[in-house]
């Protein structure tokens, strides 16, 4: 059998059928828009959601951290240094406070001292920018905005001094400072990181319950209230000490629940409506169909055909819902996730590469689908039982009644007045599912 190769043919039959039934075709381009659209949006929308949820509990907590260790002990470190589901602990020890400076009298401001992990790893995310360095020697602080204007001394810069009276766990004493660097950034600013040098001579301790936060930063970033609980456990608290988990998954399961039963929607609307349009019409041209095997299309170029409308119609429809949906994101979106909880002043819309495959990957799928069985039911059309359809359709609808024809042609008539009321409706009736 001679390869018969006619796939410019094809595509050009395929889009003079769909230029001569422009409406069917609109609604469908219509349909694969506004489930692009959807999906696009909702996707969008969760992606923007669990991003700006981070950065907002970033900056509430001063770190990127999960739990927070109230006091600690050399075998709750050891336990936590030992656990593969841990990725980061820091440790800060409260050892003093500013009692008096020339420009306050009464300023209030703590002194803590940081290990590296927790200064350079938790506390970086919710730091706006750094200065100079983190102290070395016992007279050195590394000073935030807040606190120095909290002491009356904001005119001051790295490397100037400032005398202070301070108090630790040794007694209170006058000294002058030096500032090593400067920082500003989110959580507790009414502070001064202070050198390991001036933790050691304060007489505060690392492992103790009274002055130490210890923070904890897990490699998941969901743990269920059995892992929580069996962490619990394995750090055999004290009577004073107390663990606190900080991050509430219960709304961002919610959401995330709803996001995915939004696609499962917008996807089944869209299949059924394409999926319907396409059995009509195919159901309708049951001799035309026929005809095409008749001057010599075969099975396989006739599925072909049909897949290339629906190919012409999937390019139209994703471009324009990829295109309204990247325009409106700027609008819509941030007024969606301010309503889904988050409370930033400024929302930043997050698109990813991965949003726009997988909106186009699940619109094409559903396409697919749903122009799946009425290809199926076009190719098996034969040219006989075409004319043979006809036939006894006319015969059986004169039998039955001795009007049928009458009432077909005014059906039709009917139906012809009314195409775009049927349009509005159709599509109506599609937002309102999806």
């Amino acid at each position: 059998m001679i390869k018969n190769n006619n796939q410019k043919v094809i595509s050009r039959m395929a889009g003079r059928s769909l230029n001569n039934n422009r409406r069917r075709s609109m609604i469908m381009i219509m349909a694969v828009a506004l489930a692009t659209f959807m999906l696009f949006s909702v996707f969008t929308v969760g992606i923007t959601y669990f991003k700006m949820q981070k950065t907002q509990n970033i900056r509430l907590n001063g770190g990127e951290y999960d739990a927070i260790l109230y006091g600690l002990t050399k075998e709750q470190e050891a336990v936590c240094e030992k656990n593969p589901d841990i990725k980061e602990t820091g440790a800060v020890v409260i050892c003093g406070y500013a009692e008096e400076t020339e420009k306050d009298q009464t300023p209030n401001v703590g002194f803590v001292w940081a290990d590296d992990s927790y200064w350079n790893q938790i506390k970086r995310p919710a730091v706006k920018w750094v200065k100079g360095k983190y102290p070395t020697k016992e007279n050195e602080v590394m000073a935030s905005v807040d606190a120095l204007k909290e002491c009356g001394l904001e005119n001051l810069e790295i490397g100037d001094s400032f005398r202070m009276k301070y108090a630790d766990k040794n007694g209170s004493y006058t000294k002058e400072f030096r500032i090593s660097g400067m920082w500003e950034g989110y959580g507790d600013t009414d502070t001064f990181y202070m050198s390991k040098a001036y933790f050691e001579q304060s007489g505060c301790e690392l492992y103790d319950v009274m002055s130490t936060r210890y923070y904890i930063d897990f490699e998941k970033k969901y743990m269920p209230k059995k892992e929580q609980d069996a962490f619990l456990a394995s750090m055999k608290l004290e009577k004073q000490q107390n663990l606190f988990f900080l991050s509430d998954y219960s709304n961002a399961l919610e959401i995330l629940t709803g996001m995915i039963g939004l696609v499962l929607i917008t996807c089944f609307c869209a299949y059924l409506l394409i999926y319907n349009i396409l059995y009509l019409a195919v159901s309708g041209n049951v001799r035309y169909y026929g005809l095409l095997q008749t001057v010599g299309m075969t099975g396989r170029q006739i599925h072909r055909f049909m897949h290339r409308q629906m190919i012409f119609i999937a390019s139209i429809g994703m471009t324009v819902g990829l295109a309204v949906g990247s325009l409106v994101a700027f609008f819509l979106i941030p007024e969606v996730v301010k309503t889904l909880g988050i409370r930033e002043a400024v929302i930043e819309v997050r698109f990813h590469p991965l949003v726009f495959l997988i909106t186009i990957l699940l619109t094409g799928v559903t396409i697919y689908m749903g122009s799946r069985k009425p290809a199926k039911l076009a190719v098996s059309i034969s040219p006989v039982e075409a004319l043979g359809y006809r036939v006894q359709a006319g015969k059986k609808s004169i039998r039955k009644t001795g009007n049928g024809n009458l009432i077909l042609r005014m059906a039709k008539e009917q139906l012809a007045k009314d195409k775009k009321k049927t349009v509005v409706v159709v599509l109506s009736l599609t937002v309102s599912l999806c």
